[in-house]
């Protein structure tokens, strides 16, 4: 008995979900999202037509032709990502190529039924297995035109693109494995591997690896700092180490009763994700642990100045923007590897 159907009609269900948690948590980029549910659906409805069982040759070239058309989601994504825009003339491009493919696929097949079952070895996905010249041909040069186009992308972006925010690291890492999965896909069905894999990368390993990489997917893809309907102005939201000095330093943020990273955000005229990541970069620091240090450093210039002859230690606390005096101990002993007691002492000295 084959479990392959009962893995199909499992994956369908778990793309079910993992569409609906694209639907919900990804708040930004209606771009973006479109892309991710495309790439969701196609593989969901790939994997009904091998859930249902035998295929017509018409079912079967729908089956090849969806999963040919699976790679420009990801193609989509590398654009968005790094040029942060898709021209218009690629979305004229992909919708003649799935026209194309269609009236090939409408023309060029009978609806007698094949031999295939699910017990076979899956050999089914290769360019060897369409018999039509004009479909085979079609196959071909779609599936060149993917592994040219992937291939120097990641040639141009590992050696040739710089740094454009502090999301280009993880960004290209996560779009690179998505690429190398449909490279592995194109050299499966195009190489004459087939008795080797048995096609079985194509038909069970690559939707759970795609699936896997959207539910995966790095965190700062969902973040407000694709919340433009234009993204080119992404690098309007960057941010300047000067105007950090600012509102951080300068104006005593720390200090603040409310010193959210929210409310950082806002002076900033970003969202919290940018600014959580620049105090990563910058100073190697949490937000909770650099507004703490902050303050931490704001009492000692006090105590420094002798403030402690004349105000209490809860007063000092609480004039460098510490909640408590249990807080503000904790937080001096962190930073300073003492008791501000022991700090005090040592200015005697």
């Amino acid at each position: 008995m084959s479990f392959a159907p009962y893995l199909y009609f499992s994956f369908v269900l778990v793309s079910i979900f993992s569409i609906l948690e694209v639907t919900k948590n990804f708040k930004h980029s209606l771009l973006l999202k479109i892309q991710f549910i495309g790439l969701l659906t196609f593989a969901s409805v790939v994997n009904l037509f091998l859930f249902k069982g035998p295929l017509t040759n018409v079912e079967l070239s729908i089956v090849r032709l969806l999963i040919d058309l699976m790679p420009m989601f990801v193609l989509n994504i590398a654009l968005v990502l790094y040029a942060y825009q898709i021209p218009t003339w690629v979305f004229v491009l992909e919708a003649s190529i799935g026209i194309i493919g269609g009236v090939l696929v409408a023309l060029f097949n009978s609806s007698s039924p094949t031999n295939f079952v699910q017990a076979d070895t899956f050999h089914f996905y290769s360019i060897a297995s369409t018999l039509n010249g004009y479909l085979k041909a079609f196959r071909i040069l779609l599936l060149s035109a993917y592994f040219l186009f992937f291939i120097v992308f990641i040639v141009k972006t590992t050696f040739f693109e710089n740094q454009k925010n502090q999301f280009f690291k993880p960004l290209r890492f996560w779009i690179t494995l998505m690429i190398l999965g449909f490279i592995l896909y194109i050299f499966e069905n195009t190489l004459p591997i087939q008795m080797y894999t048995k096609g079985v990368y194509s038909t069970h390993v690559l939707p759970i690896y795609l699936m896997l990489g959207i539910l995966y997917r790095p965190q700062s893809i969902n973040a407000a700092w694709y919340q433009f309907d234009d993204l080119s102005s992404i690098n309007k939201v960057e941010i300047s180490k000067d105007n950090f000095e600012i509102a951080f330093y300068t104006s005593h943020f720390y200090l603040k009763e409310k010193a959210s990273i929210e409310n950082l955000s806002i002076d900033l005229d970003t969202n919290k994700i940018i600014v959580t990541a620049f105090i990563k970069k910058n100073t190697g620091l949490g937000f909770a642990d650099l507004v703490n240090k902050s303050r931490v450093d704001y009492l000692v210039e006090l105590l420094r100045e002798g403030k402690h002859e004349d105000y209490t230690i809860e007063a000092l606390a609480k004039m460098s923007g510490f909640g408590s005096r249990q807080t503000m101990y904790k937080a001096f002993a962190k930073f300073r590897n003492q008791s501000p007691t022991d700090f005090i002492d040592s200015l005697k000295h």
